[in-house]
């Protein structure tokens, strides 16, 4: 039976499309596979002119956990994107190199979306620093579109993915 093993070489490739949406999927997906070609284009894809291309680079590079990544996702901290700064912050941290409290700035901003960038990447990261954090987020009913769950509800999903049961999740069935 022949393996499926991912085409890396024609996903970085895709890094070169016209479609920014695409660029981004891809940039994560390379991130998925932690395979070392792709540090390179994912490096690359970090001057993207998309935003959200360079913020799915940075999640990727944090996801693969290559040292050498580190040197270009530092400057992007001073970046005026919040949203950009929160994905560097959670990949340098996946790194070693802790910039734990730059995400947890993100649950403070005005927008959102960086909100629940930040939840999100507290929920990627698995680190309990982020409960108090995500405790505080419990009453913030704001959505990106209608029909979204609102941060609370990212935050009371983020808790329970780090363990922490706040009272309002069934209780866990006994191994009796």
């Amino acid at each position: 039976m022949a393996e499926n093993k991912p085409d890396i070489e024609g996903a970085i490739g895709l890094l070169r499309s016209e479609d920014e949406q695409l660029r981004q999927f891809v940039a994560y997906l390379l991130g998925q596979t932690r395979d070392p070609r792709a540090i390179e284009p994912l490096i690359d894809a970090l001057q993207d002119e998309h935003v959200g291309v360079r913020g799915a680079a940075a999640n990727a590079l944090g996801a693969i956990g290559d040292e050498s990544a580190v040197p270009y996702l530092k400057p992007l901290l001073r970046q005026d994107n919040p949203q950009l700064v929160i994905w560097v912050a959670y990949a340098l941290t996946r790194l070693g190199h802790d910039t734990f409290d730059r995400i947890e700035q993100g649950l403070q901003s005005p927008d959102v979306l960086v909100r629940r960038s930040a939840v999100l990447a507290m929920q990627q990261l698995g680190d309990p620093r982020a409960i108090p954090a995500l405790l505080a987020a419990r009453d913030d009913q704001a959505q990106r579109f209608p029909d979204d769950s609102t941060v609370a509800e990212a935050a009371m999903r983020a808790l329970a993915s780090l363990g922490y049961n706040i009272g309002q999740l069934p209780p866990r069935p006994s191994s009796s």
